[in-house]
């Protein structure tokens, strides 16, 4: 009778031990999907100011929106926040241009980002 039931307090042991690092590495996965998506969303922002500068010194002066950009580009499709597929926001301002996430992932106003390397690890 005792052995049975230390037989069933190892195998109730055994399959929580097993539930709570299921649970736990599914939540890791999750942030680390979170930090991948965010990662690519700064690195086309980076692209996309890149493709700006690119374009000023061609015209003279700054691109009114992605499109814009795109197209000067040779671009087929416009780059996209890849958490939410929605195109980026860009708008000229007196000083040059605000490109923003709709996702919310950050903005660069005329090169300067408002993220830090640290907040994308």
């Amino acid at each position: 009778m005792k052995k049975s039931r230390v037989i069933l307090i190892i195998g109730i042991s055994t399959i929580a031990i097993l539930l709570a690092y299921v649970l736990c590495e599914r939540g890791s996965h999750k942030k680390i999907s979170e930090i991948s998506l965010r990662r690519q969303c700064h690195a086309n922002m980076n692209t996309l100011c890149t493709n700006q500068a690119s374009y000023r010194d061609a015209n003279g002066e700054w691109a009114e929106s992605v499109a814009v950009l795109d197209e000067f580009n040779g671009r087929i499709w416009p780059v996209v926040c890849p958490e939410t597929r929605e195109e980026y926001l860009m708008e000229k301002t007196d000083e040059g241009y605000r490109l923003s996430c709709p996702s919310g992932h950050g903005s660069i106003e005329t090169g300067r980002r408002s993220w830090t390397e640290e907040s994308d690890r």
